[in-house]
């Protein structure tokens, strides 16, 4: 704290403490962030120490620490050290210059610690304010921690609403800006870094061309690409940095993890999404490395590989059937002595197709489907073009095969219409209540009914006329053409390929039976059930 050694010695700090612990202090300093001066902190020490002085005991162990008490979820190490030192016995004093600066989570924190140290015949004592737990001072220590609580989520409450409308404006937020931008200070903008930016483009060509994510670190390191710190890149490096909103100079939402009381923890979920206008557009706080929609390919491209562990280094796709391919094997219907196709996932090991519910639950539950995987893939291909060829042009099957191509093929477009519709469906339950209050319970007058109800419909026609661009400007033409599906299948890769068989399909997938016995060589397409989507299904919105 920058004292000299003569200040130390005329405190009484330079040697070790020798009492017994009655006559020992334990002293909590604390600060919320650098700018606080830290001439004010060796002033607060030293009134500890005059406090300790007078009343003949020795300061033991001086705890420092620099942490905002006003953020419920941040842990507290050092204050935790000196509380323990009390709770074990090693000296029976906690001094702290001011009671907001020891805890601001209120009486029910302040007062079962205070209870802790009665039982131990140990005190807290606020030099500043004059308080001392061990001579009536509870009731004013409860008073003062309440206050600061209050002041605590006055505190969060002012910061959280100055993050927000920064971010509304088009700046970035607090921290460092990902690899590859440069954001100059104050301004909440970022740019390209001028010595990152190379490196960085080069990892997001590498993720658009559909490496994975241990590909791209590997090539990244064999070309002698550094992260900022100067390590090498790890796959989980290469993902954190792609999936960052900050990477296509996008303004970064992210939600805080909670407990299961719904109290913030120090951690958050994700990487963040994109932050969006009342009207559904990105809100942008610079230039990327990536633009938006090469971001949400990126993103996409990740999501698939990790939910099929490619994420890792796994190897490139082979199999078509995941997430599609049903156990088509009979069972007892929960005990009722009914029979029912399992109907579990299909998963693939060994060049093989497996029921899942077999692998993981066990023959007693369902006794499972094996088949080869080539051999099934194939007939589930040529299953598809057949299908799809005996369509007519005009069937709305074919447009709503289009539609769902057309979302896995422009993730961004898909995502802009999910927060538009989220964003509709918001403001009608609105209406709804608004009408519920008037209305039924009568809670406000006309006057303000007419207000809000106003605003409500403005956002509504807003949100529907940008859905209404969104599907004006997809244009499904040419993917409703039905020999352009059959090359779209024929090129594909085996990642676009599934995606297209689940754009063809319902809820229920392709049902795979067992066969007649082990080495059955009869054609499989016998003992495949395919759940085609069908105009009902167009209709009822599957």
């Amino acid at each position: 704290m920058g004292f000299s050694s003569d200040e130390l010695e005329a405190m009484g700090l330079r040697m070790a403490a020798t009492a017994e612990p009655s006559g020992l202090m334990d002293a909590y300093l604390r600060r919320s962030n650098k700018k606080e001066d830290l001439a004010t902190l060796r002033g607060h020490l030293r009134d500890l120490v005059r406090w300790a002085q007078a009343e003949g005991v020795q300061i033991r162990h001086v705890w420092f620490e620099q942490l905002s008490a006003s953020k419920v979820h941040v842990r507290r190490r050092e204050f935790e050290k000196a509380t323990q030192a009390i709770l074990d016995g090693k000296s029976k004093t906690l001094g702290v210059w001011k009671t907001d600066r020891f805890d601001r989570r209120g009486m029910g924190a302040v007062g079962r610690m205070l209870d802790e140290f009665d039982r131990r015949q140990a005190r807290l004592v606020s030099v500043s304010e004059g308080l001392d737990s061990a001579k009536g001072g509870r009731v004013v220590f409860a008073i003062l921690s309440e206050r600061a609580r209050e002041e605590a989520k006055d505190i969060a409450k002012r910061v959280k609403i100055g993050h927000d409308s920064h971010k509304a404006e088009g700046r970035r937020g607090t921290g460092k800006p990902p690899f590859g931008l440069y954001s100059a200070p104050g301004s909440g903008k970022v740019v390209p870094h001028p010595d990152e930016y190379e490196t960085a483009r080069r990892l997001a060509e590498l993720l658009l061309d559909k490496k994975t994510t241990k590909d791209t670190a590997h090539k990244l390191n064999e070309e002698g690409h550094r992260t900022r710190s100067g390590a090498t890149w790890s796959p989980t490096a290469v993902s954190k940095l792609a999936q960052s909103p900050l990477f296509a100079g996008m303004v970064p939402v992210r939600r805080r993890k909670t407990d299961e009381d719904g109290n913030p923890l120090d951690s958050w979920e994700g990487y963040g999404e994109p932050l969006r206008d009342g009207e559904g557009e990105i809100v942008m706080c610079g230039k990327g490395v990536v633009t938006p929609a090469e971001w949400f390919k990126v993103k996409s491209l990740i999501a698939e590989r990790t939910d099929h562990r490619w994420a890792r280094g796994k190897p490139e796709a082979k199999y078509l059937g995941t997430g599609s391919y049903r156990c088509g094997r009979m069972r007892d219907k929960k005990g009722t002595g009914e029979l029912e196709p399992c109907g579990g996932s299909m998963s693939h090991r060994g060049g093989r197709y497996r029921c899942a519910v077999r692998q993981t639950r066990g023959k007693s539950i369902c006794a499972g489907v094996v088949t080869l995987a080539e051999r099934i893939d194939h007939a589930v291909g040529q299953a598809w073009v057949s299908h799809v060829t005996t369509l007519e042009a005009d069937d709305p099957v074919i447009t709503e095969m289009a539609r769902r191509w057309l979302a896995f093929a422009d993730p961004e477009t898909q995502a802009k219409k999910q927060a538009a519709q989220k964003a509709l469906e918001a403001a009608q339950k609105r209406v709804k209540k608004l009408e519920d209050d008037f209305y039924v319970y009568g809670k406000m007058d006309e006057e303000r009914f007419e207000e809000l109800s106003e605003g409500q419909r403005t956002v509504i026609e807003s949100t529907t006329a940008t859905l209404e661009a969104l599907d004006s400007e997809a244009d499904l033409t040419p993917l409703t053409q039905i020999e352009n599906l059959r090359e779209a299948w024929e090129e594909a890769d085996m990642i676009d390929k599934r995606m297209l068989l689940q754009c063809a399909l319902g809820t229920k997938g392709v049902m795979v039976k067992p066969a007649a016995r082990q080495g059955d060589h009869s054609p499989i397409l016998g003992r495949l059930e395919f759940d085609w989507l069908s105009k009902a299904d167009v209709t009822d919105g599957v």
